[in-house]
């Protein structure tokens, strides 16, 4: 099932006018109704941390307080009416998240002839909002604005959108990535400047050695052994080119994977070796449902070394899209579609049906043989997502387009791979596309999450290029 794996920490700021409480007996208790029914809907979706409404100094600055306590992803502020810009300056000198204002209101419009001012002043937070810019824009702090009514989806989707991202940019940070062996010889756009990874994340890369696996491999025990060969033969519809011994071999691997992936607390990884002795090759060359396991269960892996694709597949995971390792395999030129998919380990959370086993006596570049996945992917709105290390002076920088996955003839290879089309003519996007200096991998994941990748790339301090 494809569904987040990350659940915002949401910093919510009413704010309001304290002189107008006892003009206006009525003004704070109608700014509160639509206050809890904002926390109604933030909480659907992400924890709420909220001191209540500030509407002075001292609450404003107690509200500041609990937002550097909580750690929250994002901040929310949300004026009932026209307020002073004093009531955030105390949340912003403590906080370094993403800021939005919310332009908003429960009504979409009000009958403005027979308004009283109470009512006029109940609809006025569209007032205090340039004032609120100017003081972000006098901290420093960049912000964006939200505007919208609350019968509005559109209104809630940015909403939630940006607090994905924001959530995901979070988990991303305190992520440890991990290369086992070597990136596939020669290919320049594979390997990844550890320092950036340590300007992303406060790490380095991990490193496991490939003789670690091969001795994990060693002493796997027979129940494990027989638990994993249980769970492939339930999850894939088995093609009869493969044997029992097919299995048992790939059990065995996803079994010592398993063991060293977890040993070191790996969140996304690439993997690459030739290797001389056949032991060693075909830990290699069978791994395919070993790390096809590791990915459905959140730790995507990919072959050839590319840990910054398995990156971006983590990321595209964490906001519900799953995340499939892809790159561009054959063009179509009379539908305006290009063919993506990628041989070895995949996302088999994408399948759409029971995906399928082959036994691959050559794996096409590489040494080896092995079972190899096959199946037709869910089609509908998909994001492609590079993170690339070229062309920006930031950590990395997230390159992607949105398009969709559509039905059509297929390649038949015993690999996945489906029919993508997008909106510009090809010939114009993949100038484009190959402009922003994308490795030649990616990752595919079902759904539009440009606004989730927005705010991520805000929070992370990456550059970001919508193509």
């Amino acid at each position: 099932m494809l569904k987040p794996t990350v659940k915002p920490k949401i910093g919510l700021l009413p704010t309001g006018h304290k002189m107008y409480w006892a003009q206006y007996p009525n003004l704070k208790e109608m700014g509160m109704r639509m206050y809890n029914a904002l926390m109604d809907q933030l909480s659907v979706f992400g924890e709420v941390v909220s001191a209540g409404l500030a509407d002075d100094f001292e609450s404003a600055s107690e509200a500041a307080d609990l937002f550097t306590k909580c750690n929250i992803d994002i901040l929310l502020i949300f004026p009932f009416g026209y307020t002073t810009g004093m009531m955030i300056v105390p949340a912003l000198k403590v906080i370094n998240v993403p800021i939005r204002l919310l332009n908003a209101h429960e009504d979409a419009s009000y009958d403005f002839k027979n308004a009283g001012t109470d009512i006029y002043l109940h609809h006025e937070g569209v007032c205090g909002i340039p004032e609120y810019s100017c003081a972000l824009t006098a901290m420093n702090k960049k912000f964006k604005v939200i505007s919208g009514h609350f019968g509005e989806s559109r209104f809630w989707n940015e909403i939630k959108c940006a607090c994905m991202g924001a959530a995901a940019a979070t988990a991303y940070s305190r992520s440890r990535f991990a290369v086992i062996g070597n990136t596939y010889t020669n290919m320049i756009d594979m390997p990844t400047d550890d320092n950036r990874i340590l300007r992303a994340t406060g790490q380095l890369l991990c490193r496991p050695e490939i003789e670690e696996i091969e001795e994990a491999y060693k002493r796997v025990t027979q129940e494990k052994l027989d638990n994993m060969y249980a769970e492939f033969r339930e999850y894939y519809e088995i093609d009869n080119t493969v044997t029992d011994e097919h299995m048992l071999e790939s059990a065995k691997i996803a079994v010592a994977f398993d063991e060293i992936i977890r040993k070191y607390g790996i969140d996304a990884f690439g993997y690459y070796w030739w290797g001389e002795k056949e032991s060693v090759i075909e830990l290699r060359a069978q791994s395919a449902l070993a790390v096809s396991r590791l990915t459905a269960k959140g730790i995507p892996g990919v072959t050839e070394g590319d840990i910054k694709a398995a990156m971006a597949m983590l990321v595209l995971n964490m906001l519900g899209g799953g995340g499939m390792f892809m790159e561009f395999m054959s063009l179509d030129f009379n539908e305006n579609v290009f063919l993506a998919g990628h041989d070895g380990p995949s996302n088999v959370d994408m399948a759409q049906g029971k995906p399928l086993l082959e036994n691959l006596s050559v794996h096409h570049g590489k040494t080896g043989e092995g079972l190899g996945i096959n199946f037709k992917m869910k089609e509908g709105i998909c994001t492609i997502l590079n993170i690339s290390q070229f062309g920006t002076e930031k950590p990395f920088k997230l390159i992607y387009t949105i398009g969709e996955i559509v039905s059509g003839d297929i390649l038949k290879i015993g690999n996945p791979n489906c029919r993508v089309k997008i909106e510009k003519p090809f010939h114009i996007f993949f100038n484009d596309w190959c402009q922003q200096a994308p490795g030649h991998h990616s990752a595919l994941g079902m759904g539009d999450f440009s606004g989730e990748l927005e705010c991520f790339a805000e929070k992370t301090g990456f550059d970001c290029v919508r193509v």
